[in-house]
């Protein structure tokens, strides 16, 4: 090639794959070019390296998504049973950065003084949307329903008790993950308007929100 180019003047060959670590592939060159040779640092990698580079470029911006279902327990039928409610599947795509954060919400009367929320993710449902699967379990947080409690902030020593009439009382949850990940609910009580922010995480040390790139 360099022959039909007489006039071509050489300022870098890189060298890559596995055959360019042979010594007498770097002697030839250094003698026909009468230089050092510099080898890349990424010798085995290049195909590697050069597709993740070109498909970035066509990506037109890569995902992040949920990689579990995420969701909540609570009781159901007066207490009688426990039913998982799904807030984010498996597979929801988080917004890029700068777009709205991906929501979820919850709106119901509360039975209970205080609301015990214990979630959790899973990597399937059954047929009645129950987690089946790999289960894991994340932060539980506290919350008071009955309007007499919101004044103490913590609700660890108050057993949780069944209200006499809760027909007036709405419990608002909204649920919103960020471009990072980052897993937040927002939980109000009317009609006081008492209201509170949890950031979630996982049970384990250093627990993030359960999300993977594609």
């Amino acid at each position: 090639m360099l022959s039909a180019h007489p006039d071509l003047t050489l300022d870098t060959l890189y060298v890559t794959g596995g055959g360019s670590e042979l010594p007498p592939v770097a002697r030839i060159l250094r003698e026909t070019f009468g230089r050092k040779v510099r080898r890349s640092a990424y010798m085995r990698s290049a195909s590697a390296v050069g597709l993740a580079i070109r498909a970035s470029a066509q990506a037109d911006g890569l995902r992040e998504q949920f990689n579990q279902n995420f969701g909540i327990w609570r009781e159901g039928d007066s207490g009688g049973n426990i039913v998982f409610d799904l807030i984010f599947p498996r597979g929801a795509r988080l917004p890029q950065p700068g777009e709205p954060a991906l929501s979820s919400e919850r709106v119901y009367h509360p039975a209970h003084n205080v609301g015990h929320f214990r979630y959790l993710e899973c990597s399937k449902l059954d047929e009645r949307g129950q987690p089946l699967g790999e289960i894991t379990n994340w932060e539980q947080i506290r919350f008071p329903f009955d309007p007499q409690l919101q004044s103490d902030s913590d609700l660890s020593a108050y057993p949780v008790r069944r209200l006499n009439d809760q027909s007036n009382l709405t419990v608002r949850e909204m649920y919103t993950c960020d471009a990072n990940g980052s897993l937040q609910v927002r939980i109000s009580a009317d009609p006081t308007g008492y209201t509170r922010k949890f950031v979630i995480g996982q049970s384990a040390p250093n627990g993030t929100a359960s999300v993977r790139r594609t």
